[in-house]
């Protein structure tokens, strides 16, 4: 189908006009100037009017062009076009979060200065380093401050196996101990504590020979007045009496005449007889 142009369809009225007026009567409102003469009554805004455009440069479609009517040979492909064009459209309406268009420059993220991390990670190290020297300074203070307390009191045990003679005295914890005779005739341990005030301990029986500490004890050798002898021990600060040194049996240690002497060695006090025996008493 061929369609005629603007100009060809103005021709061909013109022409029709001009062959009626020219073969018969005149006709009310058209013009006799000639062929082309145009109808007096024809609207100009109904008048075919000549196009702008030059008629080679008006194109027309060829065949493939244009619309196409979906069959049931192209369904399929119709289909997929309508698909992909309607997932294009879904893309564009959700560009948001991260797939919006970004607009301007973003500020860009400066790298951490390497220099100020490692003098923070030296920072720590030292400090941990400083912590760990006043640790150990501090555990070998103690250990010097314990090992130099250990001779002192090994010291203080050892002036605690003291001997002395009945006159003489003996200190234990900063009181002091000695033989005193009593009213009656008879002795007592008397305790002595450093503002001068005494205290009366125990009493013995016989007439002491000698004073001997032995760490918390006080043992006196003694003579009897009937003829026999034995050790008595007390301890310090402890709410029982004096009592007789007896053997592993269980049996007081006695003898028959006087004490000559008494000597204290280790944890054994040995006795000698004024017949020259020996006996040995052991406090342990």
């Amino acid at each position: 189908m061929s369609y005629a142009s603007n100009d060809e369809r103005y021709r061909r009225s013109a022409h029709a006009a001009g062959r009626h007026a020219a073969g018969g009567p005149r006709v009310s409102g058209v013009s006799r100037v000639g062929a082309h003469a145009i109808p007096e009554d024809v609207d100009d805004s109904t008048a075919p009017r000549r196009c702008a455009a030059p008629v080679d440069s008006l194109q027309t479609l060829s065949a493939g062009q244009g619309a196409r009517v979906t069959t049931r040979e192209n369904a399929a492909e119709a289909a997929d076009i309508a698909r992909d064009r309607a997932e294009q459209r879904s893309r564009n309406r959700r560009l948001s979060g991260r797939n919006r268009p970004e607009y301007g420059s973003k500020p860009e993220r400066k790298p951490a200065n390497l220099k100020s991390v490692l003098l923070v990670i030296a920072g720590v190290v030292g400090l941990f380093v400083i912590l760990a020297i006043v640790a150990v300074v501090t555990f070998l203070g103690a250990q010097d401050n314990t090992q130099s307390a250990e001779p002192a009191a090994t010291t203080a045990e050892e002036r605690q196996q003291v001997q002395t003679t009945a006159d003489g005295s003996v200190t234990y914890q900063g009181v002091s101990y000695a033989i005193e005779a009593t009213g009656d005739g008879t002795y007592a341990v008397v305790a002595t504590d450093p503002q001068g005030n005494k205290t009366q301990e125990f009493t013995v029986s016989g007439t002491p020979v000698t004073l001997i500490l032995y760490n918390s004890v006080i043992v006196v050798p003694e003579n009897k007045s009937d003829g026999t002898w034995d050790v008595v021990a007390y301890t310090i600060g402890g709410d029982s009496e004096p009592v007789s040194v007896v053997d592993s049996s269980g049996n007081a240690i006695t003898g028959t005449g006087t004490i000559a002497s008494a000597t204290l060695d280790g944890s054994v006090v040995h006795v000698t007889d004024s017949a020259g025996a020996a006996t040995d008493v052991a406090l342990e």
